[in-house]
């Protein structure tokens, strides 16, 4: 039965909440299920493409004994919650603790000198839901706050994570966001959904570390407001700016995912307890406006894209513009909103200073309350010489400085610059930005190209966005990467999101497959 209903395309293609109802209705079982993403990942994750999405695989039989203890508790027709049976990959900057079988590294091997005590929240509330945590994902090292220009999907621990998307070696001569790059810092958490590791992907998002791979896998993803998931059991570089958030291959997904995580009093205080109360499979009533999408590309030093590129992203963003004027949706285009280099302070951009002043302080935290007492590495300070002490683990050609982590310790911003930092960003992107655009043209969302710099208004104003797949490039007659729009709202306006989320999904073409996985041997 499970060859049949599970096999490579399957893995590919069904939703967690596909494989939920399949489950409930005894079509298949939780073990079917485990057996068949951990045969996904065996193909493809250190062999096959090589992938190296996940840094570290669950033990098999702890695995399958929990497979069997799910199937039995369905079987009793009592589901933890509606993520019961569904395998889920967590980056790996969340503490999980050693009874789970998988080690916590952040992508740095001073991390594995420690032995962690408890599990993130995040991590406690997955499971409580009934999800089966399959292995944790490969990122950029440290959350993308090593040194400058790391390369997005690398760390020292779990080498290059790739696309399964894209062909050919991972060149990034064309710019650090080519459309070889699989984006990150949450990399292997976006491509362990694409390619039938997991159904669902969770990641950590400062600045576009959720959105970007999730747009360059075809995902849907939303990163939520700040504060209504806990992040405090992850390594993270700021506590005010950083949050925990979804993705997977469905806008219910992602949703079922959310709710799952939240903080108890936001989940207690929406509709039915629970996100589903907003689905819609209709624009209708919706005012939604979209940026101009030649002011709004990718830094030059990031990504310059052909004419080809250019002309194939924006003729399927003007595409959505028409379709959802006959959807019934109220588009307002083009909407103006602030440039990101407003966002700069004596020509440095507000939303750095603020991790350079609070990691430290942040990462001495975390290291006290989730791992034993006496370790190894008890500070950012430590974790630096580490590095030195290690070179040729710490320090190799992909991460081979570690100038951001230095900073942090040795030069860090005063708590005044950080205030006055804080001030800018809610100034230009809040209230002269988002706010003011909103309320101009009463907008419920606006759209955006996901290949440009959109995230950096959601972290500077701390409003949640989401992202949708949009299209494929096909360059130079090869099929290339994925590309997505974004959708931005107004702080607590998950809910809006995923209405438009949900109506997007059911009026417009379905997300690509990695089709090499398909046809490959």
């Amino acid at each position: 039965m499970m060859a049949s209903l599970l096999d490579r395309e399957k893995l590919l293609s069904l939703t967690a909440d596909e494989i939920s109802k399949m489950l409930r209705n005894r079509t298949l079982s939780v073990v079917d299920v485990v057996k068949a993403t951990s045969r996904r990942i065996h193909e493809d994750n250190n062999c096959g493409l090589n992938l190296a999405a996940i840094v570290s695989v669950a033990p098999e039989a702890e695995l399958l004994e929990l497979a069997e203890q799910l199937d039995r508790e369905l079987a009793d027709n009592k589901p933890r919650g509606p993520l019961h049976g569904i395998p889920v990959v967590i980056k790996d900057c969340f503490v999980t603790h050693p009874d789970l079988g998988m080690t916590t590294s952040a992508g740095n091997y001073a991390f594995l000198q420690n032995r962690p005590i408890k599990n993130a929240p995040v991590v406690d509330k997955l499971l409580a839901g009934g999800a089966v945590i399959i292995g944790k994902s490969n990122l950029t090292e440290l959350c993308c706050f090593k040194g400058w220009r790391l390369v997005d999907g690398f760390s020292s621990v779990g080498g290059q994570t790739k696309s399964p998307y894209v062909y050919g070696d991972h060149v990034l001569d064309e710019g650090d966001l080519s459309p070889w790059s699989p984006g990150g810092s949450s990399t292997g958490s976006a491509v362990s959904v694409s390619a039938g590791f997991a159904f669902i992907g969770i990641g950590t998002e400062t600045n576009g570390s959720i959105v970007s791979p999730s747009s360059r896998q075809a995902l849907y993803c939303l990163k939520p407001s700040r504060g209504l998931i806990d992040c405090s059991g992850a390594f993270r570089v700021s506590r005010t700016l950083d949050t925990p958030g979804a993705m997977a291959r469905s806008a219910r997904d992602v949703a079922v995912a959310t709710t799952t995580m939240l903080n108890d009093s936001t989940r207690i205080s929406l509709p039915c307890g629970s996100y589903e109360y907003f689905f819609s499979n209709s624009f209708e009533g919706l005012t939604v406006g979209f940026v101009y999408p030649t002011l709004w590309r990718l830094p030059p030093d990031f990504w310059v894209p052909s004419e080809e590129a250019k002309h194939q992203h924006d003729a399927s963003y003007h595409a959505v513009i028409r379709t959802m004027k006959t959807l019934g949706a109220q588009v307002v285009y083009p909407v103006e909103l602030p440039g990101v280099e407003k966002l700069k302070i004596d020509g440095e951009f507000a939303q750095d200073i603020v991790p350079f002043y609070e990691c430290a302080a942040a990462t001495e935290d975390f290291l006290k309350e989730y791992f034993e007492a006496g370790s190894t590495i008890r500070s950012l300070e430590d974790i630096v010489q580490y590095n030195k002490d290690h070179p040729k683990e710490c320090l190799p050609k992909n991460a081979p400085d570690q100038a951001c982590l230095i900073k942090a310790v040795e030069n860090p911003p005063s708590e005044d610059k950080c205030k006055t930092a804080f001030a800018h960003m809610h100034k230009v992107a809040k209230t002269e930005g988002l706010d003011q655009a909103f309320s101009q043209h009463n907008l419920d969302v606006v759209f955006a190209p996901m290949d440009s710099s959109a995230c950096t208004l959601s972290t500077a104003s701390g409003y949640p966005i989401a992202n949708v797949p949009l299209g494929r490039y096909h360059l130079k007659g090869v099929a290339s990467r994925p590309f997505g729009l974004a959708v931005l709202a107004k702080a607590g306006g998950e809910g809006t999101l995923f209405k438009v989320m949900t109506a997007y999904e059911a009026n417009f073409a379905p997300r690509d497959i990695p089709e090499q996985l398909i046809s490959r041997p």
